[in-house]
């Protein structure tokens, strides 16, 4: 089969020829119908030391059930899947026993181990305890959002209740714009999102949010307050590099709430008397549970089109790695998926 696969930390991925994974006990084979390019997989791979010579990334996918050694899938069933992998201790009941699920130290991503391989291919492997049925209304090419939108509700799950709160979200990437759609899912009066990129607000207005904020032209807390917002309860700080969480910290109300849900790969300075005097509460969010894929599905099989529109593009396997370069500087492009092969399609 074919894969992409990553060799050396500032080189362009390789698409080559690769085994088709073998199954063991309790597994699923997928061809995999689309998977999403994720900025998780961007920061790995210009990091030096985090992805060994030989991964297969790519964990934000849909396939169809080609070969299963599970008595509960059959053949051509339509599935997403939570690409977390528990430990082998874990593994026979299906999920952390320890109940930390994502944040277990024990268990790992797929994607970002060469022997956990995952969806830049045109087959993938599964154990069936991760599989998510997709809903019949929700195409495979809809399904692919499944992650993502599995993180943002995990974030607004932690964030507790936001009815009828106003909510800022910092950075309307593909996790910024899926915090949008579940915080407004769990009742939020109005949420703003501050981005740079036009394209990136343009989206953001389009799925939902109240209004849209350009933090080079205005500054974030003077928009706020010609909004009328002053300072926000809830914010998500979904861009994770240095200076932001100092920024939220700033922005947010005293007694507000902060979840942090951007992955900052290098060291950052804060100033705790700032998040002190406003006895502000900051949460830190990883992944999610297969309680938020489940809430997403239903999600998805109301309000599939709507999610959608994050799609900028859907390119073939063979135009990945060229794609996935351009992707580090192009922030107009904000969810990209890949087609592998000649899979599945609805």
């Amino acid at each position: 089969m074919k894969a992409a696969v990553f060799e050396k930390t500032g080189e362009r991925l390789v698409v080559r020829d690769v085994a088709v994974p073998v199954l063991g006990d309790d597994e699923l084979l997928l061809e995999v119908a689309f998977t999403g390019i994720c900025g998780s997989d961007l920061h790995a791979a210009e990091t030096p030391g985090v992805l060994p010579p030989g991964t297969i990334m790519g964990h934000e996918f849909t396939g169809v059930v080609v070969q299963s050694t599970s008595p509960d899938w059959p053949v051509g069933a339509r599935v997403a899947a939570n690409p977390y992998w528990v430990c082998d201790t874990c593994a026979a009941g299906g999920r952390c026993e320890g109940g930390a699920d994502a944040a277990c130290s024990s268990g790992s991503f797929m994607g970002f181990r060469p022997d956990l391989p995952g969806a830049y291919a045109d087959y993938v492997r599964i154990r069936a305890a991760q599989a998510i049925r997709l809903p019949d209304n929700v195409s495979l090419q809809d399904g692919a959002l499944m992650e993502p939108l599995a993180v943002a509700r995990h974030a607004v799950d932690v964030c507790g209740p936001m009815q009828g709160a106003s909510v800022l979200v910092i950075g309307g990437g593909p996790i910024g714009l899926s915090v949008v759609l579940m915080a407004l899912d769990a009742g939020a009066a109005q949420v703003i999102v501050s981005e740079p990129d036009p394209n990136r607000r343009a989206c953001a207005l389009q799925v939902g949010a109240a209004a849209v904020i350009d933090p080079v032209a205005e500054g974030l807390s003077a928009a706020l307050t010609r909004l009328g917002v002053g300072s926000p309860g809830i914010v998500f700080e979904c861009v994770g590099a240095p200076g932001f969480l100092q920024q939220t910290i700033d922005i947010m109300a005293p007694r507000g709430r902060a979840v942090i849900v951007g992955v900052c790969m290098t060291e950052d300075r804060v100033l705790p008397r700032a998040a002190i005097r406003k006895e502000a509460t900051l949460k830190f969010v990883l992944g999610y549970t297969m309680a938020d894929f489940h809430h997403v599905g239903r999600y998805l099989s109301r309000h599939a089109a709507t999610a959608a529109a994050m799609v900028s593009r859907v390119v073939k396997l063979d135009e990945l790695p060229e794609i996935f370069d351009r992707l580090r500087s192009e922030k107009s492009l904000i969810k990209v998926l890949v087609r592998a092969g000649q899979g599945p399609a609805t």
